[in-house]
C-alpha cells in the first residue's frame, strides 16, 4: 500500500462529529503573509462549519503556519515551493499533479476548487478536468507573469466549456485576467479583499497629540513606494509640524540607499517603530496613513486605515482611486510625484476637520470589505447550497 505523504493525512476530526460537509479544495502558492494569503485566511476563517477547508499550500511560511495554529482547514496537502533544490519548471508540474490526484480521489466530496491568483491556475486545470467541479478564481495580481501570458490563452481554451468562475479584486485584476486571455471582462466578477474590523481596529480614543502622525505601514519594496518618504520630507520642510513613524523593516532586497536617506531624517521629525504584530498598535499612532505605492492589485493598507477612520493620501493608481475615491477618504497624487504629494499632505496636516471628514467617509466606504458579505459571495459561487450564513 502507497505511503501518504505527511501532509496529505486530513486533520483529526472533532469529537462527537461523524460526518463532514462537502470539500472546498483551496489553493496558494504563496507561503507568506501578504495581502491575498490574508484574505483567504479571512475566507477559509468564514467557511468554517459550512465545508471541508482543504488547503494545498508549500509546507513551510507564515501562512500554513497561521492556518494550522488558528485551525482554518481540517485537511492540508503540501506542495512543492521553488528552491534551491528543485526548479520552479518542475516545482509546477509536480504541484499540479498532486492536487490532480487528490481531487480525484476525493471528487465525490468535492464541491469546488478555489484557486487565489493567477499561477493558481496552472495548479487548477488538471484537477477541473479530472473532476468537473466548478472552479473559483480568485484573482489578487498586480501584473502577469511571463509564464501565466504564455499559457494563460491555452488555459483559456481549455478552460472555455468547463464550470469557471473569474473573480477579481479590482477593476486592474479583471484587466489582467483579460490580457492573459483567460475569460472576456463581461464574465469576471469584482469581489473585494475582506477586510475584519476585529484585527486591526481599536475603538478606544487615541490620545491627543499636538504634532499629528503620518504613518507608512507595510514592506520596503520598491514598489510599495518607501522610497518617496525622503523627498516628501524635503518638500515639506519645517513650515508643517508633523513627525513620521514608519512601520516597516529592512527586507531581502532592500535599497540601502534609501534606508541611508530615510535615516538622515531629522531624530524629531521621523521614527522607526519597525513591523508590529499588533497592527491596532500602528494604526492607533496614525493621523494619516500614507500609501505611495507603484503597484497594486488592492491595497489592504489604504483599506484598514480608512476602517480606522483615517484619512488616506496615496497613489493614485486604479486600485487605489477605486478604494479611496476622488477627495473621499483621503487625497490621491500622481506616481512618484513627490511634490504633489507633499501638496496632499499639508492640505489635511494643517486641516483637522478635512481629516475628520476624509476618515468618516473612509468608515463609509469600507462596508464594502465586509468579510461577512465577502465570503458570502464567494460561497455562493463555489455552489449555490453553500450561499448565505
Amino acid at each position: 500500500m502507497p505511503t501518504r505523504h505527511p501532509s496529505e493525512v486530513p486533520f483529526p476530526v472533532p469529537d462527537g462529529e461523524s460526518t463532514r460537509p462537502g470539500a472546498i479544495l483551496f489553493l496558494s502558492i504563496a507561503a507568506g503573509l501578504g495581502g491575498s494569503t490574508r484574505s483567504l485566511s479571512t475566507v477559509l476563517g468564514g467557511m468554517r462549519g459550512r465545508a471541508t477547508r482543504v488547503l494545498a499550500t508549500p509546507a513551510a511560511g507564515k501562512f500554513p503556519r497561521l492556518v494550522r495554529e488558528q485551525g482554518l482547514a481540517e485537511e492540508i496537502i503540501s506542495i512543492p515551493k521553488p528552491g534551491a533544490r528543485i526548479a520552479r519548471r518542475l516545482s509546477r508540474p509536480l504541484a499540479a499533479l498532486r492536487i490532480a490526484r487528490w481531487a480525484r480521489t476525493n471528487r465525490g466530496r468535492l464541491l469546488a476548487i478555489h484557486g487565489n491568483g493567477l499561477q493558481e491556475v496552472n495548479l487548477a486545470v488538471a484537477a477541473s478536468l479530472v473532476t468537473g467541479v466548478p472552479l473559483v478564481m480568485w484573482i489578487h495580481d498586480y501584473e502577469v507573469s511571463p509564464w501565466t501570458r504564455r499559457l494563460g490563452p491555452l488555459w483559456g481554451r481549455i478552460l472555455r466549456r468547463r464550470p469557471v468562475r473569474w473573480v477579481a479584486v479590482s477593476s486592474l485584476a479583471r484587466r489582467l485576467i483579460v490580457e492573459a486571455g483567460l475569460a472576456h471582462a463581461e464574465d469576471v466578477e469584482i469581489v473585494p479583499n475582506p477586510i475584519d474590523p476585529g484585527e486591526f481596529v481599536d475603538e478606544r480614543r487615541r490620545t491627543p497629540r499636538g504634532v499629528p502622525v503620518v504613518g507608512f505601514l507595510g514592506s520596503d519594496a520598491r514598489r510599495k513606494g518607501l522610497h518617496l518618504v525622503p523627498d516628501v520630507d524635503r518638500y515639506l520642510n519645517d513650515d508643517v509640524p508633523f513627525r513620521w513613524a514608519l512601520f516597516t523593516g529592512r527586507g531581502a532586497e532592500s535599497d540601502q540607499n534609501v534606508w541611508r536617506r530615510l535615516e538622515a531624517l531629522a531624530a524629531d521629525r521621523v521614527s522607526f517603530p519597525g513591523k508590529v504584530l499588533n497592527v491596532r498598535e500602528a494604526y492607533a499612532a496614525c493621523d494619516i496613513v500614507f500609501c505611495p505605492s507603484l503597484q497594486e492589485s488592492f491595497c489592504r493598507v489604504a483599506a484598514e486605515a480608512m476602517c480606522n477612520g483615517l484619512p488616506v493620501v496615496a497613489t493614485d493608481i486604479e486600485p487605489l482611486h477605486e478604494l479611496v475615491g476622488d477627495g473621499e477618504a483621503g487625497l490621491l497624487f500622481p506616481p512618484g510625484d513627490a511634490e504633489a504629494a507633499a501638496v496632499a499632505l499639508r492640505r489635511l496636516l494643517i486641516d483637522p476637520a478635512l481629516r475628520r471628514t476624509c476618515g468618516e467617509r473612509g468608515r463609509e466606504r469600507a462596508a464594502n470589505f465586509a468579510p461577512a458579505r465577502v465570503v458570502d459571495r464567494l460561497a455562493e459561487l463555489y455552489g449555490s447550497e453553500l450561499g448565505g450564513s
